[in-house]
């Protein structure tokens, strides 16, 4: 019986991934053995395409794989036949492989088809037409744009094993189409273009890519250096592709099966020889001679998570240290079962020089789509080392012991990420957003496009939305709260499929949405991330009562607009989820024409005296007993209302940015633009000055590409310029404001995450995390933890930009005292026990910063 993979084609693009790791491309699931040629039955055919006629230059006629712009023949099919037939000697030459190809003649001479092109195609995809490997060329890029449906300008190549039989898994018919239409007006010899032929008969041959040195020339630049190692440890080189920093990555390190490719330079030329031991390695795992494993070493392991279980999807690298970009082998983690069986951390790295002195070391794969799904780092990248274990103070990620085989030899080993499994926990959320969470800290909210979700951190599950007959979920927001157990949940839903959404509660344990009051009637709106929508909802009071945000209203004055387009303005208003009613918070605030445009200015009123003027105001958080909401102006200036009445934050203490609200309403936290973070006491008016993270202290001072200004001035001398403290942005807090989240600086300055703790201070999420031994945030670091559960138990961040999220679980963290480690309940016992005196962290980790 046999079956077409077609289904599964590779496209190798310019400067993008195509798909598919080091290792077979596609796995037989009865044998679970990779498909092959038969290499018994002798060299492998190879029938070639011919092309349509043009003129050449010097007055003739020829087949032409690529046209010039003149019309005349650029690259003649002869050319490409000797193209192909380098490129076929490539891998027919690698002495510890039986692999062998030859070009027996024309696909014309086997079926009749003088030149294959988008009108007769059809008739070699999809239909066997016998043993061998048919090269197809693409003079115009048509087949690609009108069969394959991909752009000619961006689609290099297409190859893929694609007959096999499947009881014995042996290959019997491959196909390659070669795009003629994407050739580089300088390449006359086609010496570019071959890489691009050698990698696709790669995939024909059924290896899939791999990640050797590719990413240190490819990848590579100012604000994504790539590394020959382990970052940070001794004698790796950062590579960021500039003259100026880093080091310069060579082409002619380049591996052939590695998924970016540039025709238009010398690297698609040095892409073309199968010369680097990843490429050599990986044909011979394939179709090895007798001498392969007896005179070559190899290493065999498992890769496992801290817990003890085995982990899939990372590239395992073996570098030899004295010969580090040629005699390179990588190999990704279970890519013999490609995710068929469950887990699978299993890799066996072949073709070591005997008594080479190699490195193994873990790393992500950096492009491309993968057989082997890939996966993140779990936690620090790390070299293999003797005293390989999963504890971050045993275990040196830059500690690594020399791998020596001798021929025929394999060292068996295992590596596990480093982690503790008691202690701070930290779980990413890839693919998601979250914008607000419980405080009970069990439940989150977030959007994965427009749509909202729940997802539940003790189950580790997403609860689904109520859905509509179309099954779309019926409540979606820009921004959406929740309240403190997880009953109520608010946002916008389009009830009378308008197109307008109006505000929303969700009853969860019920799953029913029901209507709040939209003052305007639906008829005024303005256009947010989430759609259409006549009002915003941020914030929700502790038991589900209250909701707060912002209404439009007919910036006329009247109650509803005439049309869609009518220009509105935000009035910050409280909803009764209970009555569903709507109250403006608009009493103390005048509305008046602004100086300029055809637009209202808000003057923020205190009696009849009229105080600070902005353009907009908005209420977005509310306190959990509903005493107290606080809210936004224009350029980031605080209020609050405080029992209904309107306070100037801003105007009074500097407040600035968002503000936090403890559980009673009794205290205000907010950061300033220079003056550090500051405690409101609502009921005394005290104001106290806790600081914040100091610049060059705990947090960088970056200038607009990257520069630290901290290594280059005193720090004195920046904070008489800059300030002493960095500006924080407040996040989150607990019940009673002894634990603060906050996000500092901005994108020029640097984006740096931190947390206050009462007795032991300031700290950036960095050390916060180093501290605390967490390995698993060092390579993913949090810079806006978002969420505080009430008692401060549970943390929600995320890092600005990027689509994920961390559920932190820290209901135990740890102390130094005595120099013993003492683990508290966090972070009511925590900090009891600094104020006694005791280290915040683990013994070995106290001077770690991540």
């Amino acid at each position: 019986m046999k079956y077409s993979k077609i289904a599964a084609s590779l496209a190798l693009t310019l400067f993008s991934a195509s798909t598919l790791a080091a290792g077979p491309l596609f796995i037989n699931e009865k044998t679970m053995e990779p498909y092959k040629w038969d290499t018994s039955k002798g060299p492998i055919p190879v029938w070639t395409d011919g092309g349509p006629i043009y003129p050449t230059k010097d007055g003739g006629e020829a087949q032409a794989y690529t046209v010039d712009y003149d019309g005349t023949v650029f690259l003649s099919i002869e050319q490409a036949n000797l193209i192909t037939a380098k490129a076929i000697a490539e891998w027919t030459n690698v002495e510890t492989s039986t692999f062998q190809m030859e070009i027996k003649g024309t696909i014309e001479s086997q079926i009749g088809i003088a030149d294959v092109n988008e009108t007769n195609v059809d008739e070699v995809y999809y239909v066997e037409n016998g043993y061998g490997f048919w090269v197809n060329y693409d003079t115009d890029g048509q087949i690609l744009e009108q069969y394959f449906g991909v752009p000619r300008d961006a689609v290099l190549g297409i190859a893929f094993p694609e007959w096999a039989n499947e009881e014995t898994g042996e290959i019997t018919e491959a196909t390659a189409l070669m795009n003629g239409w994407f050739v580089d007006d300088t390449d006359t010899q086609g010496d570019m273009i071959a890489g691009v032929f050698t990698h696709e008969f790669g995939h024909a041959i059924n290896m899939s890519h791999s990640q050797a040195n590719g990413h240190l020339y490819y990848i590579a630049n100012y604000v994504n250096p790539q590394f020959d190692g382990v970052p940070g440890c001794e004698g790796v080189n950062t590579y960021k592709n500039n003259q100026w920093e880093g080091a310069l990555a060579n082409p002619q390190w380049l591996e052939t099966m590695f998924p970016y490719i540039n025709p238009r330079s010398s690297a698609g030329t040095e892409q073309a020889t199968v010369n680097i031991k990843d490429d050599i390695v990986n044909i011979s795992d394939l179709y090895p001679t007798p001498a392969y494993k007896a005179e070559y070493g190899s290493i065999s392991g498992t890769l496992y998570t801290k817990e003890g279980v085995e982990f899939s999807g990372i590239n395992l690298v073996a570098r030899n240290l004295d010969n580090p970009y040629e005699d390179v082998i990588t190999q990704q983690a279970g890519n013999m079962t490609q995710g068929m069986v469950g887990p699978d951390g299993k890799f066996t790295i072949n073709g070591l020089t005997p008594g080479g002195r190699y490195v193994l070391y873990i790393e992500s794969i950096k492009a491309g789509g993968y057989p082997t799904e890939p996966t993140p780092v779990l936690s620090v990248q790390e070299y293999w080392n003797e005293g390989e274990s999963s504890s971050p103070s045993q275990d040196n990620n830059c500690a690594f012991t020399e791998i020596i085989v001798e021929a025929g030899q394999t060292k068996e080993l295992e590596m596990h990420f480093n982690g503790y499994t008691d202690g701070i926990q930290y779980t990413p959320l890839v693919n998601a957003t979250v914008i607000d969470h419980s405080k009970n800290g069990k439940q989150a909210l977030g959007t994965i496009n427009e749509y909202l979700f729940m997802y539940d951190s003790t189950k580790k599950e997403i609860i689904n939305f109520p859905q509509d007959i179309n099954g779309v979920p019926m409540i979606s927001a820009a921004n959406t709260a929740m309240n403190k157990t997880a009953t109520k949940a608010v946002g916008v839903s389009d009830f009378n499929a308008s197109g307008i959404k109006t505000p929303a509660v969700w009853h969860i344990n019920n799953q029913k949405i029901t209507p709040l009051e939209d003052v305007s009637n639906g008829t005024c709106n303005i256009n947010t991330a989430s759609g259409r929508s006549s009002a915003s909802i941020w914030g929700l009071d502790g038991k589900g009562e209250f909701a707060v945000g912002t209404s439009q209203l007919p910036l006329n004055g009247e109650n509803e607009c005439l049309t869609l387009s009518d220009r509105t303005i935000g009035v910050p208003t409280v909803w009764s989820t209970i009555t569903g009613k709507a109250k403006l918070l608009n009493e103390e605030l005048k509305y008046v024409d602004a100086s300029w445009g055809n637009s209202k200015d808000v003057i923020l009123m205190d009696g009849d005296q009229e105080g600070r003027r902005t353009i907009w105001v908005r209420a977005d958080r509310i306190s959990e007993d509903s005493s107290v909401i606080t809210g936004t102006t224009n350029n980031f200036g605080q209020v609050a209302w405080v029992n209904g009445k309107l306070r100037d934050t801003y105007t009074e203490f500097g407040a600035y940015g968002t503000s936090v609200i403890s559980a009673d309403g009794q205290f205000v936290g907010f950061g300033t633009q220079r003056e550090g973070f500051k405690i409101w006491n609502t009921k005394t008016d005290e104001v106290t000055n806790i600081g914040g993270l100091v610049h060059c202290e705990d947090v960088p001072l970056l200038d607009r590409v990257g520069n630290n200004y901290c290594d280059l001035y005193p720090k004195e001398m920046l904070w008489n310029s800059f300030g002493k403290y960095s500006l924080l942005l407040a996040m989150d807090a607990n019940d009673d404001l002894s634990l603060i989240s906050v996000r500092s600086g901005t994108v020029r300055t640097g984006i740096t995450g931190g947390f206050y703790l009462e007795g032991a201070g300031w700290m950036s999420t960095g050390k916060f995390f180093a501290k605390q031994g967490v390995a698993e945030a060092q390579s993913l670091m949090m810079d806006s933890p978002f969420g505080i559960s009430a008692n401060g138990s549970e943390i929600y961040g995320g890092i600005a930009g990027a689509r994920i999220t961390f559920d932190v679980d820290a209901d135990r963290a740890y102390v130094c005292e005595g120099g013993q480690d003492v683990e508290l309940s966090f972070p009511k016992q925590v900090i009891q026990a600094v104020k006694k005196g005791a280290e915040f962290g683990r013994c070995a980790h106290l001077n770690d910063q991540f």
